[in-house]
């Protein structure tokens, strides 16, 4: 079997592992956020561009799949193509086995294969476009001639780079890289109209996002803004130790020990491969992850932000790897030892994942009776589905024992629980869902409640917290409701034993004129 084929039964079996994993548990606080993105189809969104909604549209077919494994699709499918791309961006590093390395090292990591490979992220679609552009730019950087092909390939990066920003900003390390590259190596590249061409592609495809912004007051960027700002923050190791443990644990802390030994010999030159193609490698992954980190001794910087960073480094990784002489010419599916061990470490991983998820008994968040089940993050994951129908009961009763007028809402307090109460409850029972406070609270929900029918006076309303995310809802709405109640406590098992509580309160006779 030829490492093309080796590649492919890889994707293959990846593939139908990330199924499993996409049917096994329900969506988590991101993904059924995103889900709403599809809902309500827009240019960009308060948290991100518009791609991972599109994707998602398409993925379920206009909405009509609308389950877990067709709303991730779109990441497994990226996943799938990426592993592919991989290969062949080390296939022109330097040969077919270093392409299947490559492939096998992207698979071995948490990030690769489960965060934005099952998961749907804007991250899963952006990975994609990540590699093309390297894909690209490892065929311009060959050598320091230009020629008429690389003004193609030039062309193509610029348009991969612009689809690249859609699915999230920081794709625009990759220009960073480039044209880091070209400064310190190949300055000619100034010289040519096409590579101001290939800039001006990338912004005019990014420039409905920027049209959005601009018409919303660059709301995106103020709240990003506000999330890195080392100057309104002080020093905090705590959140940088956390950064980096993120780091370790999303790639695989046995692969980081590779990642760390493959980035020294490329800077000390010791890989086969062309000194201008390990350059720019480098420069798409270490200027992202240098930033991340600085920022991370100032404000909590989440683990994935750098996800597509270490593209680069993989691709090196790869080339060490293939330095290596194989142990046994006679085995037919060779992968290295530390390799298999990273990928055993990752289906472990996943397997523990899933059972922690679905069948840990009761909850390892907090024990307290009020806020059962907080920082148990599992639980974002589970038991939405079960909730549905005793919520269900609950309406229809005050309805019946006239609690309740005849169309109530269900209103919430931040985007998430908000986006989980409307995908798994509100939508299923043909109920709108408001979102009211701070525009920072409830992120893309202050465009989602113009689409929807307003809040008036007089209207009633129920608001449902979970106990992992309490809010005093009548200390939070005292002013706007005559009457706040808890109508029904609903307790919330998992193998067997008590998880989470859910509680619903009747909210009546809103007080201010609209919303």
């Amino acid at each position: 079997m030829n490492y093309k084929s080796k590649t492919l039964l890889l994707i293959l079996i990846a593939t139908i592992i990330r199924c499993i994993i996409a049917n096994s548990i329900e969506l988590g606080n991101d993904e059924v956020y995103y889900r709403m993105y599809a809902q309500y189809l827009q240019w960009n969104y308060f948290d991100h561009p518009p791609i991972v909604g599109w994707l998602i549209r398409f993925t379920t077919a206009n909405l009509y799949l609308d389950n877990a494994l067709f709303i991730r699709l779109g990441a497994i499918l990226s996943a799938a193509i990426t592993t592919w791309l991989f290969f062949l961006c080390g296939k022109k590093l330097t040969s077919e086995r270093t392409g299947f390395l490559a492939a096998i090292i992207y698979t071995g990591t948490i990030y690769g294969s489960v965060i934005a490979g099952t998961f749907i992220l804007p991250d899963s679609p952006q990975l994609f476009f990540w590699v093309l552009g390297l894909y690209y730019l490892i065929d311009i950087t060959k050598y320091n001639h230009i020629s008429h092909t690389k003004k193609i390939k030039l062309i193509l990066f610029g348009i991969t780079v612009g689809i690249g920003m859609l699915c999230k900003i920081h794709t625009i390390f990759l220009w960073i890289g480039f044209m880091s590259y070209v400064f310190f190596q190949n300055r000619k590249w100034f010289k040519e109209p096409v590579l101001y061409l290939s800039v001006l592609f990338s912004m005019l495809i990014f420039y409905p996002v920027i049209l959005w912004n601009i018409n919303n007051h660059f709301v995106t960027y103020l709240y990003h803004s506000k999330r890195v700002n080392i100057a309104s923050g002080g020093i905090n190791f705590t959140d940088t130790l956390s950064f980096l443990g993120g780091q370790i644990f999303y790639y695989n802390p046995i692969l980081v020990l590779f990642f760390i030994k493959s980035a020294i010999a490329a800077f000390k030159n010791n890989l086969p491969l062309l000194s201008s193609q390990k350059n720019i490698l480098l420069l798409c992954s270490f200027p992202l992850i240098g930033i991340a980190l600085v920022t991370s001794i100032f404000k909590n910087v989440l683990p994935h932000w750098t996800g597509p960073a270490y593209c680069g480094i993989i691709l090196l990784t790869a080339c060490f790897f293939s330095t290596k002489k194989m142990q046994n010419s006679r085995i037919v599916f060779f992968i290295p030892n530390p390799l298999k061990a990273a990928l055993i470490f990752t289906l472990s991983t996943i397997i523990l994942g899933i059972w922690f998820t679905n069948y840990y008994p009761g909850t390892f968040g907090k024990k307290d009776n009020l806020l059962l089940g907080e920082n148990d993050f599992t639980l974002d994951m589970y038991g939405w589905e079960k909730v549905k129908p005793q919520i269900d009961f609950v309406i229809k009763e005050d309805k019946r024992n006239s609690l309740i007028k005849s169309n109530p809402v269900i209103i919430t307090t931040k985007w998430f629980p908000a986006a989980h109460i409307d995908f798994y409850i509100a939508m299923p029972l043909k109920i709108d869902l408001l979102a009211i406070a701070d525009t920072n609270d409830i992120h893309q929900y202050a465009w989602i409640n113009a689409m929807r029918h307003p809040l008036s006076k007089g209207d009633d309303g129920y608001c449902i917290v979970p106990s992992n995310n309490y809010i005093d809802i009548a200390a939070l709405y005292k002013n706007k409701f005559e009457k706040i109640e808890i109508a029904q406590t609903i307790p919330q098992y998992r193998n067997g034993i008590l998880c989470r509580k859910f509680y619903v309160w009747r909210l009546k006779n809103y007080q201010l004129k609209s919303f």
